[in-house]
C-alpha cells in the first residue's frame, strides 16, 4: 500500500544496504530515481544522488513538481543487483 504525501511538501528516501548474508555494507553511491505525472500532464523522471550518512543514503524530493496521484521510485547504486521500488500517492493538500 502506498504511503500517502501531501502535495506541496518534501518527501525523504532513506535507504540502506546489505550484502548476501545480511550484513550492512555501503556502496561508492546511491541515485534515487522518481517517475511521475508532471502538472502539464505528461510523464516526467528526475534523478537524484543521494547522501551518504554513516551506512544510510537519504534524498529529498520536492514534490511541488508533480500532479496530485502515484508516483513510483527506485533506488540503485553500483554494484547492487537489484533495486529498491516502491511508490507513494500525491495527495491535495486542500
Amino acid at each position: 500500500m502506498p504511503v500517502n504525501v501531501t502535495s506541496g511538501n518534501s518527501a525523504e528516501f532513506v535507504a540502506q544496504f546489505f550484502d548476501s548474508t545480511g550484513a550492512a555494507t555501503t556502496p561508492s553511491s546511491a541515485t534515487l530515481t522518481i517517475t511521475y505525472t508532471a502538472a502539464a500532464g505528461s510523464t516526467a523522471s528526475t534523478s537524484l544522488g543521494m547522501t551518504l550518512s554513516g551506512t544510510t543514503f537519504t534524498a529529498t524530493w520536492a514534490t511541488s513538481v508533480a500532479a496530485i496521484g502515484a508516483v513510483n521510485w527506485s533506488v540503485n547504486a553500483p554494484g547492487q543487483t537489484a533495486a529498491t521500488t516502491g511508490s507513494l500517492r500525491l495527495i491535495s493538500g486542500n
